[in-house]
């Protein structure tokens, strides 16, 4: 593990009264459960997320049938609809991370999982603008598995593992951008806009009701509290403590917990960059995911049944990308072992493809939309911007995991915070840039934007150790 436990969970006690796990084979550990059932989670969670990623995407192309129900204008409403669920992803990690650090992964991800379900019948049964747009806030709001996912597969993996499993985790998510907005086109002109939610809820309750049957603790320092508690119980000896157990009283520890999001976001360097560059890269990809189906249909004049099928290209990219980064990142680190130098920041090299490639993407989108060319030349373009964010996406998932070990939830909130309040906010200044500006040079100055991620994956790959290090000890020491 690279992190540093505090110090003040093994000071006053000595190694004897420490619970472990039994050994490095020791079947309770979840890195030691068998591999067939590791895997049928990590599809388990990564469905979960599709689920996730399906009700972003699926309302994008029902957003004039929404706005013609309720007697809308203002094409503002048409991005907030899809942005404002970032919005709400900002906060909600900073709830779901350190409640996964206190109470364990299982409760938080299934009280967060019904949430989600119970606010997509909301926006369902949602009859004003105003109530949909609060429901799609607290749909983001509820959403665990963008925290939880990368966290728990570095549960149950061992780091020259984790970058196939992250690619696994992370390609079925990524199916979304061709599915969703398809999905989303077809029902909404076949049954009206409502039932692209009606849809979530039923696909996701049953996935809910299998993940509550299936999936076990999989938080060691939650195991090991639980071990303690039962061997105390047993022995009588009040001294035995967890290896992660700290001292200080429940309500530092919940004070702690609750803003080490917000403290590494502050005072780890190499948490905000990356951040910073999750957020560059994802703020630009919602950009195309905002504006691909106004384009196609004010622009190519694309019959509203077939918007959907613009999303391909973004869709391809993304799984391609899965595909090539998560095999390279374990062969890479499984050839950084045999040498004797892996090390967190061996994770980052895809960083700096997909920092390159999301800002050269969505140039190449405008401008070829500018010149009103062939419609299928944006969309080819489109499948850089997804390429390069599933570069950039799995490197920051795998680092984080990797750098912060049993903190990687609050590691990853941090990383989502960030993102997703770029998300949320740069895609509203696309309609504006490119009305005033021509859709060639809106982008380009998205572009330019986007652009500034480059050299802060550059920085990372550099200095990303020592920024790291220093983190942990303002932090964590």
């Amino acid at each position: 593990m690279h992190i540093r436990e505090y110090k003040s969970s093994v000071s006053d006690f000595s190694l004897d009264d420490r619970v472990d796990f039994d050994g490095p084979d020791d079947p309770k550990n979840p890195e030691n459960w068998s591999s067939s059932y590791k895997w049928t989670l990590v599809i388990l969670i990564s469905m979960l997320s599709l689920v996730v990623n399906l009700a972003i995407l699926m309302c994008a192309p029902a957003t004039s049938l929404i706005l013609a129900e309720f007697h809308s204008t203002n094409k503002l409403h048409s991005t907030i609809l899809v942005s404002i669920w970032e919005l709400g992803e900002v906060v909600g990690p900073l709830l779901v991370a350190p409640l996964s650090e206190i109470f364990g992964r299982l409760p938080v991800f299934h009280s967060f999982n019904v949430m989600f379900i119970l606010f997509a019948i909301g926006a369902a049964e949602s009859q004003n603008m105003q109530t949909l747009i609060a429901m799609r806030f607290f749909l983001g709001l509820s959403v665990a598995s963008t925290v939880m996912n990368p966290c728990i597969v570095g549960d149950i993996f061992r780091e020259e593992q984790r970058g196939r499993a992250l690619g696994v985790m992370g390609m079925i998510p990524f199916v979304a951008p061709v599915l969703g907005p398809t999905i989303g086109g077809l029902i909404s002109q076949a049954k009206g806009w409502r039932w692209t939610f009606w849809l979530i809820v039923l696909i996701a309750s049953p996935l809910q009701i299998l993940f509550s049957i299936i999936y076990r603790e999989s938080y060691a320092v939650k195991i090991l509290e639980l071990k303690t508690k039962k061997m105390r119980k047993l022995t009588g000896n009040k001294a035995l403590k967890s290896r992660h157990e700290q001292t200080e009283s429940p309500g530092i520890i919940l004070r702690n917990s609750i803003l080490r999001p917000l403290r590494l976001l502050v005072s780890s360097r190499a948490v905000l960059l990356v951040g910073i560059c999750s957020a560059l890269n994802m703020s630009l990809v919602y950009v195309v995911i905002t504006s691909l189906s106004v384009i196609y249909d004010e622009i190519y004049h694309t019959k509203k049944s077939l918007l959907g099928l613009t999303y391909l290209g973004l869709g391809a990219g993304m799984i391609l990308g899965v595909q090539l980064c998560g095999q390279f990142l374990d062969r890479y680190l499984q050839r950084k072992i045999r040498l004797s130098r892996a090390k967190p920041e061996h994770r980052l090299p895809p960083m700096i493809l997909g920092s390159i490639l999301v800002p050269a993407g969505l140039l190449a989108f405008g401008w070829a939309v500018h010149f009103r060319t062939h419609w299928i030349v944006p969309i080819i373009f489109s499948s850089l911007v997804g390429f390069g964010f599933v570069a950039n996406a799995i490197s920051a998932w795998s680092y984080l995991v990797d750098a912060f070990g049993i903190y990687s939830a609050s590691a990853t909130a941090a990383n989502i915070v960030l993102r997703n309040a770029a998300s949320a906010a740069l895609p509203l200044a696309g309609p504006a840039l490119s009305k005033h500006l021509g859709t060639g040079w809106g982008y380009t100055v998205l572009s330019c934007v986007g652009a500034l991620a480059i050299p802060i994956a550059f920085v990372l790959w550099s200095f990303g150790e020592r920024m790291r290090i220093r983190g942990e000890n303002n932090v964590l020491g």
